[in-house]
């Protein structure tokens, strides 16, 4: 029996319908698929708060400020920690160094740590343990623990402090200072000593 055009036509529109509903069908059951793995992979890592974005080895941060270096910072290691939620940071277990770039004149502060955080917000670095920072006219500080207002260049913390500053030594407990040392303020003076300036 011969099939008409219509037929044939009608036969070949049901067959394209029919693979696109599968083909629909299976686009759909992937989909929330996906959707559902990316729901636990939200879970698991609400659940598991302090799980990191990511670890970095070597690591080493170069910051450009109108076309000029300003701050070089490096560390064995980086801990990235900016997928918290409430409170993103950066945490750097073994050693930290940060050199800061004066683009007028070329000067360099230069600061050390055993360990540090850096916040995310507010912008805030915390140095711990064997903390020193030495500017380019040779003065230093020298504190077991510091705070770092970056975007006000602000350095301030309780710990015990050293600071040599052309022929003094200041030992005091707490302090709060510029980081070129313009404008330092010891609190709980402990004593000053007169020192060879190109002592260490």
């Amino acid at each position: 029996m011969e099939v008409s055009l219509y037929q044939k036509n009608k036969m070949f529109f049901l067959r394209h319908i029919n693979f696109k509903s599968i083909a629909l069908a299976l686009s759909l059951a992937m989909l929330f698929s996906c959707s559902k793995k990316i729901e636990e992979i939200h879970r698991f890592y609400q659940e598991n708060e302090n799980i990191p974005a990511s670890e970095t080895t070597n690591f080493k941060l170069t910051y450009t400020l109108l076309g000029h270096k300003s701050l070089v910072l490096t560390a064995p290691v980086m801990i990235d920690y900016s997928n918290q939620k409430d409170f993103p940071f950066q945490y750097f277990p073994k050693h930290i160094k940060i050199v800061l770039i004066n683009h007028d004149t070329n000067e360099k502060t230069l600061i050390t740590a055993n360990k540090a955080i850096i916040y995310k917000n507010p912008d805030m670095a915390e140095l711990i343990s064997n903390v020193k920072i030495t500017s380019a006219d040779g003065s230093s500080l020298k504190t077991g623990h510091l705070f770092w207002d970056g975007f006000n260049r602000h350095i301030f913390g309780d710990d015990k402090t050293v600071l040599k500053q052309n022929d003094e030594q200041i030992t005091g407990y707490g302090f709060d200072s510029s980081l070129d040392f313009k404008n330092v303020r010891l609190s709980k003076i402990a004593g000053i000593l007169k020192v060879n300036p190109d002592q260490n």
